[in-house]
């Protein structure tokens, strides 16, 4: 009975020391959200902080909502160390009412990446018809 119970102690106590390794490689970077919606548009992103200037790996998401003949796009928005906003370029769709466009991208900037979020909007063309921001994620690093 002494042995059965020092084997199950010794499991135990194996297994704890599994779990930081296991976790080790998902604790070098820090999930960040966000999304919005306005109109006829909803955007979200998901990201990754992997250091203090680079978001690896990152997804956009754009959603069209209504039925009105516009297209709608999505667009990373970061702010440096320094304090200044950088708004990336816009990725459009154009393939109607309920349909939806994801991206898998990343971003790297050598002024740093303090903060992170995004704006979506609806075009006419090439002209902006209304946007949203969503709140911005912070950069733990």
């Amino acid at each position: 009975m002494n042995v059965r119970r020092s084997v199950v102690v010794t499991a135990g106590g194996l297994a704890c020391l599994a779990v930081p390794l296991v976790a080790s490689p998902a604790a070098a970077s820090q999930m960040a959200s966000g999304n919005c919606s306005y109109s006829a548009v909803y955007g979200a992103y998901t990201g990754f902080y992997t250091g203090g200037n680079t978001v690896n790996p990152l997804r956009l998401r754009v959603l069209d909502t209504k039925a009105d003949g516009h297209g709608v796009a999505i667009r990373l928005v970061t702010r440096t160390n320094s304090g200044g906003e950088k708004a990336w370029s816009w990725h459009h769709y154009k393939g109607g009412s309920g349909g939806e466009q994801s991206w898998d991208t990343s971003a790297t900037d050598s002024a740093g990446i303090d903060a992170m979020g995004i704006q979506a909007a609806v075009f006419e063309g090439d002209d902006l018809l209304s946007l949203c921001t969503s709140s911005f994620s912070y950069n733990p690093y």
